[in-house]
């Protein structure tokens, strides 16, 4: 086991643990939730790597990814910002968007297991974009904004078999 693991390792036992700059808080804290959440939303974009078929989607969850864990680093108080991650996913969505027929109605998913897996992840990006709205964190906010916009789309190509 490495030995900074060791170090932190069963920091946490009294339902504590930090933020950027060492602020602790408690687990329950809402930003911690957040965090959470994240890391639960990256797994599932993980997940839904395996299902893709061609390489640029791949990369693009990939970049997904990149920008989640960026997220996360500004809710627990890191510096910077999404701006390029959103402008990127903007572009995807425009490539995306070029074409197709928004639905008449409401999406049933179960097309597929890709399918089915963009739509879930969509759903957890939408909980994620709440909560961070919810704590002010309007950079993260929009990111996930457009990550939903992403996926919906991911799951109408998905839904066809492309």
């Amino acid at each position: 086991m490495p030995e900074t693991f060791k170090k932190n390792s069963g920091s946490g036992d009294l339902g504590f643990t930090d933020l950027f700059g060492g602020r602790r808080v408690p687990k329950t804290h809402r930003r911690v939730k957040l965090n959470a959440l994240l890391d639960d939303l990256s797994a599932l974009l993980g997940l839904l790597k395996t299902g893709v078929r061609g390489a640029a989607d791949r990369r693009e969850l990939t970049a997904a990814q990149a920008g989640i864990v960026k997220a996360s680093g500004l809710i627990a108080g890191a510096r910077g910002g999404l701006k390029p991650e959103t402008a990127a996913l903007e572009k995807l969505i425009a490539l995306r968007a070029a074409g197709v027929k928004p639905p008449k109605k409401f999406v049933l998913p179960g097309a597929n297991e890709t399918e089915a897996l963009c739509h879930l992840a969509r759903a957890k990006t939408r909980v994620c974009e709440i909560l961070a709205w919810e704590i002010k964190a309007k950079e993260p906010a929009v990111f996930l904004n457009r990550l939903s916009d992403y996926l919906f789309l991911a799951a109408i190509k998905h839904s066809r078999g492309k």
